[in-house]
């Protein structure tokens, strides 16, 4: 497998470039399972109910194991790509899109793309500038030493396993980004998930409302009724695969972004909360000593840093 990983060589300027087998593996993968979803309903059931949970468990043993990966911020880049080309490939030339509602979905996906990259490129700006490092002696006195790095630390600056350095209150290390979140990239990393989840939503909801037979709930808003005949043409059945997977993604941005709403309105952070006791009752009758309360917290989200 070593010999197999060392032969997979990009040609670059200066040299063949490495790469990793976890980056390759969501480039064939996701597009195969959405086309193999495509080809029946129990096909799809089967695939979209076991899907979670691989990614589950293959997030799971990365962060135990502190590996760095790209596994992961390559299925989101993918995952991106496929849904937008298929929308303005297929969705849009077979189904019945307007231009209002074509231009809303490019733009959303704009703002997405972009929340995302500040939210990665800012995310060095929350790594600990101090460079004084102490012998192990003086780290065992010293409360606010990192025991790993041996650096200085403040008193919400947290170390982390992967990106090995100290961040200023981290909150967690997305995988589906591939940097951690702290101080100088939260509210990028909010703006990321509302956009995404905006995203989702809606192109999960247009392909329903096409492909399917909608009905309407409130002014212009459907909502599809009957999608049995989906499956009788592959690029229907593509399509309609898509919107299931975006309703999948969907769920999974809301539970992260109702978690980080209720952290940031608790005043503590990610890590703070993983390392409360169980019996906090997620962080309600937790130790919480820079808590403001709840409009305060809010505030110095989005104005003090």
């Amino acid at each position: 497998m070593a010999t197999v990983q060392d032969r997979i060589r990009f040609p670059w300027k200066g040299g063949a470039t490495q790469i990793p087998l976890d980056s390759l593996l969501p480039i064939f993968l996701l597009p195969l399972l959405g086309y193999i979803a495509a080809h029946g309903v129990w096909i799809s059931v089967i695939l979209f109910t076991t899907l979670p949970s691989f990614l589950i468990y293959i997030h799971y043993m990365f962060m135990r194991y502190n590996s760095p990966t790209k596994f992961f911020l390559i299925w989101t880049l993918m995952s991106i790509f496929l849904i937008f080309m298929i929308f303005e490939m297929a969705v849009v030339n077979l189904l019945d899109i307007r231009t209002d509602e074509n231009f809303s979905f490019i733009i959303i996906t704009i703002i997405m793309l972009g929340c995302g990259c500040k939210t990665k490129l800012n995310a060095e700006w929350s790594y600990l500038k101090t460079d004084s490092k102490m012998e192990m002696s003086t780290c065992d006195e010293t409360p606010l030493v990192c025991s790993d790095c041996r650096k200085r630390v403040s008193s919400r600056s947290y170390h982390c396993n992967i990106c090995h350095v100290c961040i200023v209150k981290r909150d967690l290390h997305c995988a589906w980004l591939n940097c951690c979140i702290g101080e100088k990239n939260h509210r990028w990393y909010l703006a990321t998930l509302i956009s995404a989840l905006a995203q989702t939503s809606l192109c999960s909801n247009l392909i329903l409302t096409t492909a399917c037979h909608p009905f309407k709930v409130f002014g212009s808003f459907m909502l599809p009724d009957d999608c049995s005949d989906v499956y009788f043409d592959i690029l229907y059945g593509v399509m309609f695969v898509t919107s299931v997977y975006c309703i999948l993604v969907m769920i999974f941005l809301l539970i992260l972004l109702i978690n980080e709403c209720w952290l940031i309105s608790l005043g503590i952070t990610g890590h703070e909360w993983r390392n409360s006791t169980r019996r906090s009752l997620c962080g309600l009758v937790s130790n919480r000593p820079y808590s403001k309360g709840f409009f305060s917290n809010w505030w110095e989200f989005f104005f003090r840093y």
